[in-house]
């Protein structure tokens, strides 16, 4: 019998729930929220630390200011009187490749190059001679990223580093570059062999909780409207002209 969606990842019947096999209840007596991304991701639970590591990259996402175009999206969207979930939006459809993508892009280089046996040398000059950037790396305000640091520490201790953590860092050494938690997101999320394909979705999932955050503070602490100020807006188009003279128009044909 042919049917119209097959899926692996939840069955639901009257007074049941399985989510990959497992009953719901089961889950919620057990698991953590970093267990059900990664039994979500990867269709096992965690054998030890992966579902803390999960949840430690979630928090390091979550936040990181009013400067993010992300986060100026929902605050502007939410001052025109929006609800959460439109605002919300909003901020999540900024995420793209420029902003929230280098997970994706670094751990799919990642991926590649381990399996192909590449080295950071390699990585680093095939990038520079196509003048293109090593994604991951380099950040316009940390120069030693906290949050980086903290998530490789503890995916040392907890057993979880491994040979795509081990290139990032090489990456990092031979650009003479930071390794970003873009970086080190994608170096321990390969590691725990999760696919480069989920990489955009650490960010979605993090930000989200930001970006509602952002949404009240701006609905319940600005004046509704935000916009932007004159002097902030500079017009460099043609001075004030008239419309060229035409001819009349035609009459129809008859």
């Amino acid at each position: 019998m042919t049917t119209f969606w097959n899926t692996s990842l939840s069955r639901v019947s009257r007074n049941k729930v399985l989510i990959r096999g497992y009953r719901v209840e089961d889950l919620m007596d057990r698991c953590s929220f970093g267990d059900m991304i990664y039994l979500s991701f990867t269709g096992e639970l965690p054998a030890g630390a992966e579902g803390r590591i999960l949840e430690s990259i979630v928090v390091s996402s979550t936040e990181h200011s009013v400067m993010a175009p992300s986060i100026n999206a929902t605050r502007f969207v939410a001052s025109g009187g929006v609800p959460l979930q439109a605002s919300v939006a909003a901020g999540l459809i900024a995420l793209g490749d420029h902003h929230g993508g280098a997970v994706e892009n670094c751990a799919r280089l990642l991926q590649s190059a381990v399996a192909d046996g590449r080295g950071a040398g390699e990585i680093v000059a095939g990038h520079r001679a196509s003048g293109t950037r090593v994604p991951g790396f380099g950040h316009p305000w940390h120069d030693r990223d906290p949050r980086t640091s903290k998530l490789v520490a503890q995916a040392e201790a907890w057993g979880l580093a491994g040979p795509h953590l081990e290139l990032a860092r090489r990456i990092s050494a031979e650009l003479g570059k930071v390794m970003n938690i873009d970086g080190a997101i994608s170096g321990i999320i390969s590691d725990l062999g999760i696919g480069w394909e989920y990489g955009k979705a650490f960010f979605l999932i993090s930000r989200t909780v930001g970006l509602a955050a952002h949404h009240v503070e701006e609905t319940t602490r600005e004046r509704p409207f935000r916009a932007v100020a004159p002097e902030d807006v500079a017009y460099d188009g043609p001075e004030e002209r008239d419309l060229p003279a035409r001819k009349p128009p035609r009459p129809p044909d008859r």
